[in-house]
């Protein structure tokens, strides 16, 4: 399936999951990135928008364990990750998503496990994001890397290109 068509049946689908269940997702999708994350000393997460899984349980649980976590901030064609102690460290950027607003810069080598948001995924952990390409461009750099999304987000085989990095898992619910 092309990029295009699986981003928009993925987006469809996401937004079509009533609150209730969307939030009981949430909750087993916490429950088991907490234990893919034990004795990591650095995560790097997304900060979520709109109807993406959401992250701010494990940011908090993170926060609560002294692992240090380092957030996105888009700038030019590409990702920066900054470490935050609290979500008073985040601001309105671009997109509408909180960004960091501290100094400290975090190389994604550095982090032990990053956290990535997809539009939709398949069985091979292929995904697609939102068509900008900023995960993209630093995926590579990663030790590990986790997508996470509902279970509707699922969709038959992503056509590739050669700068596509897999997800060397997704976790779902």
């Amino acid at each position: 399936m092309d990029k295009q068509t699986a981003r928009g049946r993925g987006l469809e689908a996401r937004r079509r999951i009533p609150d209730d269940v969307r939030d009981e997702k949430n909750r087993i999708i916490t429950d088991i990135l907490v234990h893919k994350i034990e004795g990591a000393h650095c995560v790097g997460c997304y900060v979520t928008l709109n109807d993406e899984a959401d992250t701010e349980p494990l940011i908090r649980y993170c926060f609560a364990h002294q692992i240090r976590v380092a957030v996105p901030k888009v700038t030019g064609s590409t990702l920066t990750f900054y470490e935050i102690r609290s979500f008073a460290d985040l601001k309105e950027g671009s997109f509408h998503v909180r960004e960091p607003v501290t100094d400290i810069i975090v190389p994604p080598e550095e982090t032990d496990v990053m956290i990535v948001p997809l539009s939709s995924f398949d069985e091979k952990n292929h995904r697609t994001g939102y068509g900008r390409g900023y995960y993209d461009s630093i995926l590579k750099r990663c030790r590990y890397k986790i997508g996470i999304a509902f279970a509707e987000q699922k969709v038959e085989g992503i056509e590739t290109d050669p700068w596509d990095v897999d997800l060397d898992e997704v976790v779902c619910a």
